[in-house]
């Protein structure tokens, strides 16, 4: 029987070539760290609904969606005529529109904590910006963020995020970053005795879309309450989670409200956009005054040549109007725990430890150990789940599964869309028993 490297290579021959080339023009060949794979990545021609097509014309059911941006599924028809008829219009405007306004309107229909909003034109960008309105709005300098908890590339979300290492980030920057387990009395030991700490951040299902995942109904609670007590900022990265994991986001599931929240992916229907959020009085630290003392020297300046440009509004508005009047997160959600359950009955059959869980539409599986955990949440330690799902392991299991037609992201979640079919769901659910099946020939489980 061939090697699973083999079936790869053979199924995959113009992703091959395609990968040669592109390592003379791009650093490591790929735009994107994530993209990188062994022996070479898969290049994609177009998509619609929940299926995507490569070179070698292979149909591949997606469960990357964008990187979580496509809850509504690839190419959505509403989207693709706003979108299409506003190109048309211009694609910047240079100047205020109406398309903003209305943008900032449906976030803030959907997310009562959003008192007012300002666009950005990523995660990265969205939660460097809400870093700064912290520091500035507390008049504190330093930051708590959780351990692997992922808030994109810029230096004061690099360290110990699990995606990326801090190098040649200064060590003034890093001083001023206190990384800790998700554990409330760290936090709240950390809180009494530093008096600089402005603001805490983090994904509010746990870090790399729930991987490493929360009991988010006692501890964002809690969170809340200890922010408060000590006089920091609560900061809720959704960029993830923000539309998915509900219409308004983690926030609105549990019942917590956050000082600010970063928004991306969802919030700009499938386009480059985002969104930070939150009380008015911390946002209008970007406001001018009129006092030139505050507006030169204090005031948080953004810039951004496409910030909320229109066709990232429209495509924004559109998709925040159907997942507010259609029921697109109970079906995303439907699909997943189907997903979820045949997963978690592929292990069975094969007798393969592991399982699958997640909450909403995200499903994580876990290879080789099976904590018994309700399926929503996974009690797995840290270090349990990174021995778990080694990199060899999760790269494994992408490549198994893209042999047999299905593309998950990174070999640790499924993003269930919408739009995907339950004969999609069941395609996978087939998929990925035989992928068990083919890794364990490999020694890989």
């Amino acid at each position: 029987m061939a090697s699973l490297d083999d079936r790869y290579r053979q199924m995959f021959t113009k992703s091959a070539q395609a990968y040669e080339e592109a390592k003379g023009l791009f650093p490591g060949g790929i735009t994107h760290q994530n993209r990188y794979a062994s022996p070479f990545p898969v290049y994609f021609t177009h998509a619609a609904g929940g299926l995507k097509w490569d070179l070698d014309g292979h149909e591949i059911i997606d469960y990357v969606m964008g990187n979580g941006a496509l809850l509504l599924g690839h190419a959505h028809p509403q989207i693709v005529a706003a979108v299409t008829a506003q190109m048309a219009q211009g694609t910047h405007l240079g100047g205020n529109t109406q398309f903003e306004m209305e943008w900032a309107r449906a976030i803030k229909r959907l997310v009562p904590a959003a008192e007012t909003v300002r666009f950005t034109n990523s995660g990265t960008e969205s939660t460097y910006l809400a870093l700064r309105l912290a520091r500035a709005a507390t008049g504190k300098s330093k930051i708590i963020k959780f351990a692997e908890h992922f808030h994109g590339w810029h230096e004061y979300a690099l360290p110990d995020q699990g995606n990326s290492p801090a190098a040649a980030v200064p060590q003034a920057v890093l001083d001023l970053v206190i990384v800790l387990p998700p554990d409330l009395s760290a936090v709240e030991e950390v809180l009494a005795s530093e008096p600089e700490i402005a603001a805490v951040i983090l994904e509010p299902t746990g870090a790399h879309y729930g991987c490493f995942s929360l009991r988010c109904d006692t501890f964002l609670p809690a969170l809340r309450q200890l922010t408060e007590k000590y006089g920091a900022l609560l900061i809720f990265d959704e960029v993830i989670t923000g539309f998915r994991v509900s219409p308004g986001g983690a926030q609105v599931r549990y019942g917590v409200t956050p000082d600010l929240t970063t928004f991306g992916k969802i919030v700009a229907g499938g386009m480059p956009g985002a969104a930070v959020a939150g009380k008015a009085e911390i946002m209008d630290m970007m406001a001018f005054r009129g006092d030139p003392a505050w507006d030169n020297h204090r005031r948080i300046g953004q810039g951004g040549t496409f910030n909320a440009n229109p066709p990232t509004a429209v495509a924004g508005i559109t998709a925040l109007h159907l997942i507010a009047t259609e029921p697109m997160n109970q079906r995303a959600d439907a699909l997943a725990e189907r997903l979820k359950a045949g997963l978690n009955t592929a292990f069975q059959r094969t007798g393969i430890p592991g399982h699958a869980y997640g909450v909403a539409s995200m499903v994580n599986p876990v290879l080789g150990v099976d904590d018994h955990c309700d399926r929503q949440y996974c009690d797995l330690t840290y270090d349990g789940r990174r021995q778990a799902m080694t990199p060899p392991r999760c790269g494994a299991l992408t490549k198994a599964l893209l042999t047999y037609g299905v593309h998950v992201m990174g070999g640790q979640v499924f993003m269930v869309s919408a739009v995907h079919t339950e004969a999609q769901i069941d395609r996978t659910i087939d998929a990925f028993e035989q992928a068990l099946r083919d890794l364990r020939a490999e020694g890989m489980v």
